[in-house]
C-alpha cells in the first residue's frame, strides 16, 4: 500500500483546483473505478462490477456531502487491524514484559465505543429510508424465519452486492459483538489471548466483505485524499523524475493522511466520554508512521545516493521514530487506567500536539527542500512555526524560573503555592516543547517539589531547580531558530532582570 504507482499519486497531486469544490457534484476528474485499475492487473467480471459499484456509491456520498463519514469509516477499520498487536499498543515496560498476566479490561471498553460509532456511521452512510426498511425487513423475514436457516435476513445480506448492504451487514456483525463485548466487561479480568481473539474476529468481519475488503485494499482516495495546498501540487508539477514523483509525492500523501486522522484524535472535538478511544487512532498512526520510516528507508537503499533523494528525508527517519516514541511510550502509557477526565485530556492534547507539528514540520521540510520560498503557513494556515514553539518555550521557562528564584528568597507559603501551581502548568502545557532527553529529568525535580510538604526542604530543592533552570533556559536560548547574530543572552541575567516584577504581570504561563 505504501509504494503507490505515480500516476495516481501525481493526479490526487495536481489535479487542477475546480477538483476541490467540495460543492461541485463531481470533484474528481478521476473515479474510483479509474483510481483503482492504475495499480491492477485485467480485472475480473465481478471484480469489474464491485468497482463499479463503489464508484458510483462514492459519487452519490460526494454529491450529498458525506464522503467524510466514509473516510471516518476507514479509519476505524484499519485502527482495529492495528490496535490489537502489542507493538501498537501504549503499554508501560512493565506491562509489555507481564502481557501474559495483564488484563485488557479497559482496552475491551474502548473497542466496545469505537465499535458502537462504526454502527452509527454505518447508519449515517445509507439514507434514513433504507435504515427503516432494513429494520421493517429483518422483523419481517425472522418472524417467518424456517428452521433450517437462522437468520434469513442475514442470509439474503450476504446473497446482495451492494456497497449499501455491506455496510449493513457490518452494523449487524457489530451490533452481535457489541453484545458480546459487553457482556465480557462484566468479568473482572479479560486475559490477552481473549483481547487478540477478538481483534481476529473483527478482522475476519471486516475482511470478508467484498466491499469493505476493496476499501481497505487500496490506501489513497481520490474522493478525500487529495491535497489542496496550492504550494505542493505546483511542486508535484515541476518535477521532472519520475521516479522521484513517485517518491516525494507518496510521502506527501502519507503525511497529510496522518494529518487527517489527527484531526480525530483531536481532543477539542471529542466528547469527554469518548476521548479515550482517540487511543485506537494513536495506535493507527503509529503504525502507518513506522510503515512510511520503513517505506522511505528501503527507497534509499534501493534509489542509492544518486537518486535525488531529499536530504530530508534522513530527518524523517530520525525524528519521526523519535516523536512516535514520546507519544506511545511516554504521554499515553497506560492511558486507560487514567480516571481523571482532566489528565487524559492533557495527555491527548499533548500527543495530538507533538504528532500534529511532527507531520506539518516533516511536510514543509520537504517542500522547501525543492523550493526554499515556501512558507509554512502557505500550505498550513494555521501553522505554528517552531520559531513561536521556541519563543513561548523560552518565556514560559523564564517565568517559572522567576517563581522558583523567588521562592528561594523569600521561602513563604504563598510563593511555594504559585510556585507549584507554576510548575504544574509547565509540566502540562510546555513540557512537550523540551526535547526529548529533558523530559525524565524535569519530572523528577517537578515530582520532588510537588510532593514535599517540609519548608526547609523545598527550599534547598528549589536551588538545585533553579540552577537546572537556567542550564535548561540556556540550551534553549541557543536554539538556531532563536539566535539573533550579534547577540547573546545570558540565563542568570535574564532571571535577575525580572525578579523585581510584579507575578500579576505578563509573565502568567498561557
Amino acid at each position: 500500500m505504501i509504494g503507490e504507482r505515480p500516476e495516481h499519486i501525481v493526479r490526487l497531486l495536481t489535479s487542477k483546483k475546480r477538483c476541490y469544490d467540495k460543492t461541485s457534484p463531481h470533484p474528481a476528474t478521476l473515479d474510483w473505478l479509474e483510481a483503482l485499475k492504475v495499480e491492477t492487473a485485467p480485472l475480473s467480471q465481478r471484480t469489474e462490477f464491485l468497482l463499479g459499484q463503489m464508484s458510483h456509491w462514492v459519487r452519490r456520498l460526494t454529491e450529498t456531502g458525506r464522503k467524510e463519514y466514509l473516510f471516518e469509516l476507514e479509519m476505524w477499520l484499519r485502527a482495529f487491524e492495528r490496535y490489537f498487536r502489542a507493538s501498537n499498543q501504549p503499554l508501560s515496560e512493565d506491562s509489555n514484559r507481564t502481557l501474559a498476566i495483564r488484563s485488557f479490561y479497559e482496552e475491551i471498553g474502548l473497542v466496545t465505543h469505537a465499535i458502537e460509532r462504526v454502527t452509527k456511521l454505518c447508519t449515517l452512510l445509507s439514507s434514513e429510508d433504507r435504515v427503516s426498511q432494513e429494520r421493517f425487513d429483518k422483523y419481517v423475514e425472522n418472524f417467518l424465519k424456517t428452521d433450517d436457516i437462522a437468520d434469513p435476513y442475514v442470509a439474503r445480506l450476504l446473497r446482495q452486492s451492494s456497497p449499501q448492504s455491506g455496510l449493513t451487514l457490518l452494523r449487524e456483525s457489530f451490533e452481535d459483538l457489541m453484545l458480546l463485548l459487553k457482556e465480557l466487561s462484566k468479568l473482572s479480568r479479560v486475559p490477552y489471548t481473549t483481547f487478540q481473539s477478538i481483534g481476529r474476529v473483527i478482522y475476519r468481519e471486516i475482511r470478508r466483505n467484498d466491499y469493505l475488503s476493496l476499501l481497505m485494499e487500496k490506501k489513497f482516495k481520490l474522493a478525500y485524499d487529495r491535497i489542496t495546498a496550492e504550494p505542493i501540487a505546483n511542486l508535484m508539477r515541476s518535477l521532472d523524475n519520475r521516479d522521484q514523483k513517485r517518491l516525494v509525492g507518496n510521502v506527501f500523501l502519507q503525511f497529510f493522511r496522518q494529518l487527517h486522522y489527527l484531526e480525530y484524535a483531536d481532543p477539542r472535538r471529542r466528547h469527554l466520554d469518548e476521548m479515550r478511544t482517540s487511543v485506537l487512532i494513536f495506535s493507527l498512526v503509529a503504525a502507518e508512521s513506522r510503515a512510511l520510516v520503513e517505506y522511505i528507508r528501503t527507497e534509499q537503499v534501493k534509489v542509492g545516493e544518486k537518486g535525488g533523494f531529499p536530504a530530508s528525508f534522513a530527518s524523517f527517519v530520525y525524528c519521526v521514530p523519535l516523536e512516535l516514541r514520546k507519544v506511545i511510550s511516554t504521554e499515553l502509557s497506560e492511558l486507560t487506567s487514567f480516571k481523571q477526565a482532566d489528565a487524559v485530556y492533557v495527555k491527548i492534547e499533548n500527543s495530538h500536539g507533538i504528532l500534529r507539528d511532527c507531520f506539518q514540520q516533516s511536510v514543509i521540510q520537504l517542500a522547501q527542500s525543492f523550493d526554499p520560498k515556501i512558507e509554512g503557513r502557505d500550505i498550513f494556515p494555521r501553522f505554528r512555526t517552531h520559531f513561536e514553539q521556541s519563543q513561548k518555550l523560552r518565556r514560559d521557562l523564564l517565568t517559572l524560573t522567576v517563581a522558583v528564584h523567588k521562592f528561594a528568597e523569600e521561602q513563604s507559603k504563598e510563593r511555594a503555592a504559585r510556585m507549584r501551581k507554576l510548575i504544574s502548568l509547565f509540566y502540562d502545557r510546555s513540557l512537550r516543547y523540551l526535547m526529548y532527553r529533558d523530559w525524565s529529568s524535569f519530572e523528577s525535580f517537578a515530582v520532588e517539589l510537588l510532593k514535599c510538604d517540609d519548608l526547609p526542604g523545598m527550599v534547598q530543592m528549589a536551588h538545585r531547580f533553579e540552577t537546572y533552570l537556567k542550564t535548561l533556559l540556556r540550551e534553549v536560548s541557543k536554539r538556531n531558530v532563536l539566535r539573533i547574530p550579534g547577540e547573546s543572552e545570558d540565563a542568570d541575567e535574564s532571571v535577575d532582570a525580572l525578579s523585581g516584577t510584579d507575578d500579576a504581570g505578563p509573565l502568567e504561563l498561557h
